[in-house]
């Protein structure tokens, strides 16, 4: 499922500042191909002991190729351990560590959100990674410190950045070629609307406008607010972002140009695979821009990348770098040393970037980096350019989410298509999001 793409509860269930970026395109000459136990630098537990090490990850059939490939390397440089992997859906995996969780029964590594990752700390879930830091077995002096602050929680490092994204818009070339149409490095939404009416007459395709809590942070963020006030326990939007939001949801809904329920509910449960996008229904989806490799396997026509779109009246620049994901060693884990020297292996390891293909972002090793730059494909380029291009406007990121946040996520959600389904007003929505969001935030915080 593209998390950022939209919102569609009834069909399914400063950070990374430009030193990153322009370190990874300076950065010295390739290297020798890398062993990961001698990255490492681990004791010879992880080479003796025979060991599974369960990992977890969401994401889709890309991915899945590529994380495999590269597990299957790891094995080979290291015979004695082999892999158990969960792979799911971005809902169906939240609903898994949830009752894996509970049950004290969590991966020796999961991929991590920076919307959920404080909470799983919070809740002593995350193994802590500085003496791994500090031996040698976790090598981070290719990473810029900022990149490895955003996996840092009161001090601490619990958590490795994947990959560098940002979210973006994906569109067809082709298709505006076709129609004699272009758009903006960086489109308004009245711009893109506009293209939708168009592109909706001259080839009769619709248009996937953004619909997620990344739609509402964007426009949050053009006005200087925050999604979620973490200090506080509680929302930082206006109630008139809110509105917005939901009264862009009702004018895609009514017009001639959006996509329909029926297009919208499919879509939920079909992966980038059988996306609108992907499909051809829709000529732009709003992603981060490390799924733009699994959209251009899914859609042969030529693809670019755009910003998000921002508001008309944005006063602020709202675009920022992300890590588009962590890798985490879970503190319940009786192999903690092998864990780490996997993560470090994906991290640093030139065998692992052959096989993982920067899918989950450029990579955050500036040797790393700088190592794929000539064997990067066409669609690759676009993700390191786009990055390259967002780098030099970037504002810091928000705060990682609080405490409920994923329970507003899903009122946002079930917001969202009950204005879609004409349940409910843009007014009512809004006003229902603003005071039930609080309660839930006053609630958790408690």
């Amino acid at each position: 499922m593209v998390k950022s793409r939209t919102i569609f509860r009834r069909g399914a269930a400063l950070l990374l500042v430009s030193v990153l970026v322009i370190g990874s395109f300076s950065a010295c000459g390739k290297s020798e191909k890398t062993q990961s136990g001698a990255i490492a630098g681990n004791s010879s537990k992880a080479e003796d002991e025979t060991q599974k090490i369960r990992i977890a990850w969401w994401g889709n059939q890309v991915r899945n190729d590529t994380t495999l490939a590269a597990l299957d390397a790891y094995t080979k440089e290291h015979p004695n351990v082999t892999f158990e992997t969960e792979f799911s859906d971005w809902s169906g995996y939240w609903d898994k560590m949830a009752t894996q969780a509970a049950s004290d029964n969590l991966p020796d590594i999961i991929q991590q959100d920076y919307a959920y990752v404080a909470q799983y700390q919070e809740k002593e879930q995350l193994a802590n990674l500085d003496s791994y830091v500090s031996s040698g077995a976790l090598k981070v002096a290719d990473v810029n410190d900022s990149v490895l602050e955003a996996g840092k929680m009161n001090g601490s490092l619990y958590a490795v950045v994947a990959g560098v994204n940002a979210v973006s818009s994906v569109y067809n070339a082709d298709m505006l070629k076709k129609a004699g149409l272009t758009i903006s490095e960086h489109p308004t939404y009245s711009e893109i609307k506009e293209l939708a009416k168009k592109i909706k007459e001259k080839l009769g395709v619709s248009t996937d406008m953004p619909a997620s809590e990344w739609a509402v942070q964007m426009m949050a963020r053009d006005k200087g607010e925050v999604l979620f006030d973490s200090k506080n326990g509680k929302l930082g939007i206006s109630k008139e972002t809110a509105l917005q939001y939901f009264k862009d949801i009702d004018e895609e809904i009514n017009s001639d140009w959006g996509l329909t329920i029926d297009v919208l509910q499919e879509a939920s449960t079909a992966g980038v695979e059988g996306s609108p996008m992907a499909t051809g229904k829709s000529w732009i989806t709003f992603p981060g821009s490390n799924q733009i490799s699994a959209i251009r396997s899914a859609n042969k026509d030529k693809i670019d990348i755009a910003m998000y779109p921002k508001t008309d009246d944005a006063a602020k620049e709202s675009m920022y770098l992300r890590p588009s994901m962590f890798w985490c060693v879970t503190e319940a884990s009786k192999n903690k040393e092998t864990a780490v020297d996997v993560i470090n292996y994906f991290t640093n390891s030139e065998t692992a970037q052959d096989n993982l293909k920067a899918e989950r972002g450029v990579p955050i090793s500036s040797k790393m980096a700088k190592y794929m730059e000539p064997s990067l494909d066409e669609v690759q380029k676009q993700q390191f350019d786009y990055i390259a291009k967002v780098t030099k406007v970037a504002t810091p990121i928000d705060p990682p989410y609080p405490a409920g946040s994923n329970e507003v996520i899903t009122l946002l959600g079930d917001l969202t298509d009950s204005v879609r389904y004409r349940e409910s007003t843009p007014e009512d929505a809004a006003a229902r999001f603003m005071k039930e969001a609080n309660e839930i935030l006053a609630k958790k915080g408690q």
